[in-house]
């Protein structure tokens, strides 16, 4: 079978020569190039310019970067350089350059694409003393002044753009090789592209006639018609009528206003009657219309007398998808008509190019001290230098005192008092976990507070979870008969419900963290006499985690209430047999001896104030005191990583919390399950 080494036919038969023109598109006005005027024109309606907006604004704010990935450094930076963009995985600090392509700038113009459905670049290279090119400027091309567009018949690639000039040296030819073309779904040749605002076309003409229809209704009959009207029995005459007429059309409404019929008529001031069209519905409509054609459908949330506020989650998931593809699809064009060509540029086709990449488009969240205190808790951060950095800067807190005393890194050591085997190999021989508990530590004595302290919390949990299990019942089955699904889970728990809950998870675990910070003294005192009152910054820490715990069992329980809804819906069930069937599955995850739910997240918060306390305690120990790792525990299935650091001992705690700084060695597999300690060596 012969390879085909040559193309036959042409991309589409609306070509003329190489000229692009409209292979699809059946309205006159909207027509390339007149197209342009019309998008032109759209734009600055309310409703679509809120959509550019929205579209615009998320792509604009999210996180846009080089991946270098297999490329060589040098040919990443120059890249980055010329095109604005932070290189991926490097900290590039705050300095910015006054010359050369600004990023944000470049994709402010670059998404007007998204109006006109295409927005073209001129590049302009400058060279440096080492030699290499660097990308200068981008600078726009704007629709309005293109006169046409080439493409070659048989491939459809673009050749280049005529653009017209009011001087005298005629219109001239910007090849394909120095522009950089961003056309928004492209057909065939059509590298016009599709305008975001295709599809409002026909709303909008009709929206922009029913304003003006509203206007003039609102206008002329909005306060009424004067009309004179004869009395019955009179015969006016012409004269009379007359001025009848002028004192009727000289009628206006004020705080004097005032009129004196002639004789035998009566001023009377008359409305429309019988049925009209509702034109501010229709104009609604007409904006659903426009929010639908875009994908934005949550615009209109609010403004209707039906649906469900509920399926405002499902509407902007939909979009973030079409954000997404909008966004790489300029990522990839200016990777292969920008970054690829500064590449070529000074190393030739075969060297590799960086490529260009978006993160976060439409789900990039804000920190809150809220949602970093429940990140440190979790255990998904902890605490470094940057991060406390980063922390104080953004809060405007004051900078860091070097002669305070350490403050404790986040995150749990979340142990479990009985984890199941990991599906690691057992050790092999001769590679048991050796001993290396020194004088002092009594193992058991930990475990046996931190079961203690679990069983506690999660029996009272059973007993006093009624209020809450009531709430979430009630919540989510009303709910649920209104049809409103998709944010069940996302309902509001009254604090009420829960304020108990979290009495129960505090008290319990500002006692296990008293009682660790005093075995965590004893095993210190053949090194130093400390004190075992929990400061203020560890208490602290407890009140969070436990707050933290609360919030997690309780996004438990509005989940699984959640599913029984969904379950119960479409078979006819009542608001009361739906409220039944949550508030039985909820009574199960409160039962104590049952419940993962509940006794796994109070098993990683018991962990988490444990080691709190006890790095308080080795905090205050004299410079120079040594801790070695122990991960002993889990017996048989403690697992490989941690083998091999059981026994490691380290020079100061600075050095031993860069292996554990969260209260767990960072790299054992149980994750949030393991067991191991920090303790001093006293020996």
């Amino acid at each position: 079978m012969n390879a085909p080494t040559r193309l036959l036919g042409m991309v589409d038969d609306a070509q003329y020569g190489s000229i692009v023109t409209d292979v699809y598109e059946h309205i006159p006005e909207l027509l390339y190039p007149a197209s342009v005027w019309v998008y032109a024109k759209m734009r600055h309606d309310s409703r679509l310019a809120a959509v550019l907006a929205g579209y615009s604004l998320q792509i604009r704010r999210a996180q846009w970067q080089l991946d270098g990935t297999g490329c060589r450094p040098e040919v990443t930076q120059l890249v980055a350089d010329s095109l604005g963009l932070d290189v991926v995985g490097k900290d590039d600090g705050t300095g910015h350059k006054l010359r050369g392509v600004s990023w944000n700038d470049h994709l402010r113009s670059a998404l007007r694409s998204l109006t006109f459905g295409h927005y073209p670049f001129a590049m302009q290279a400058e060279i440096g003393d080492d030699g290499l090119a660097r990308l200068a400027v981008l600078a726009e091309r704007l629709p309005a002044t293109i006169t046409a567009i080439h493409a070659d018949p048989a491939t459809g690639a673009l050749l280049g753009i005529d653009q017209q000039h009011t001087n005298a040296r005629g219109t001239p030819q910007i090849p394909a090789n120095k522009l950089v073309f961003y056309s928004r779904d492209r057909e065939g040749a059509a590298w016009q592209g599709t305008s975001l605002l295709r599809a409002a076309y026909a709303p909008w003409l009709l929206k922009r006639e029913m304003m003006r229809v509203n206007a003039i209704a609102n206008r002329r009959w909005g306060a009424g018609v004067p009309v004179m009207e004869a009395q019955p029995g009179t015969n006016p005459s012409p004269e009379q009528f007359a001025a009848a007429q002028r004192m009727a059309s000289a009628a206006r409404a004020g705080d004097q206003a005032g009129a004196a019929a002639p004789p035998g008529f009566v001023l009377k001031i008359v409305g429309l009657s019988g049925n009209i069209p509702d034109t501010p519905g229709f104009i609604r409509l007409l904006n659903q219309e426009i929010s639908s054609s875009v994908l934005m459908p949550h615009l209109d949330l609010g403004t209707s007398e039906t649906g469900a506020r509920a399926l405002g989650e499902s509407f902007v998931d939909s979009w973030t998808l079409a954000l997404e593809a909008e966004a790489e699809a300029i990522a990839d064009t200016i990777t292969r008509q920008g970054a690829a060509r500064i590449v070529d540029w000074n190393w030739g086709t075969d060297e590799l190019c960086p490529k260009v990449v978006v993160s976060g488009i439409g789900s990039r969240r804000e920190i809150t001290a809220e949602s970093l205190q429940k990140l440190l808790a979790a255990g998904a951060l902890s605490v470094d230098p940057k991060l406390e950095e980063w922390v104080r800067r953004e809060y405007r807190l004051p900078q860091r005192d070097p002669d305070a005393p350490r403050s404790l890194p986040a995150g749990p050591p979340a142990r479990l008092p009985d984890r199941p085997a990991t599906q690691e190999e057992p050790p092999p021989p001769g590679e048991e976990v050796a001993a290396a508990a020194p004088n002092g530590v009594d193992y058991q004595a930990l475990d046996t507070d931190y079961a203690q302290a679990v069983e506690q919390i999660t029996a009272g949990w059973e007993t006093k979870s009624g209020p809450l299990v009531t709430a979430i019942a009630a919540a989510v089955a009303a709910e649920a008969a209104g049809g409103a699904l998709a944010g069940l889970a996302a309902l509001a728990v009254p604090p009420a419900a829960t304020a108990a809950l979290t009495a129960l998870v505090t008290g319990g675990l500002l006692d296990l963290a008293v009682l660790s910070a005093r075995r965590a003294a004893a095993e210190a005192a053949p090194i130093a006499k400390v004190r075992v009152t929990l400061d203020k910054a560890t208490r602290q820490r407890v009140t969070d985690t436990a707050n933290a715990t609360v919030n997690l069992i309780v996004a438990g329980y509005q989940s699984a209430a959640t599913r029984v809804a969904i379950g119960q819906a479409g078979t006819g069930s009542t608001v009361e047999q739906v409220r039944d069937a949550i508030t039985t599955a909820l009574a199960d995850l409160s039962r104590a001896k049952t419940s993962g739910l509940v006794a796994g997240n109070v098993s990683a918060a018991a962990g988490t104030v444990q080691g709190a306390a006890r790095e308080q305690v080795f905090g205050d120990l004299p410079d120079g005191t040594r801790f070695r790792a122990h991960e002993e525990a889990e017996g048989p299935n403690t697992c490989k990583p941690c083998r091999k650091v059981n026994g490691k001992t380290y020079g100061s705690l600075a050095e031993a919390l860069a292996d554990y700084p969260a209260g767990r060695y960072r790299l054992c597999l149980g994750g949030s399950r393991c067991r191991g300690f920090l303790i001093p060596v006293t020996a």
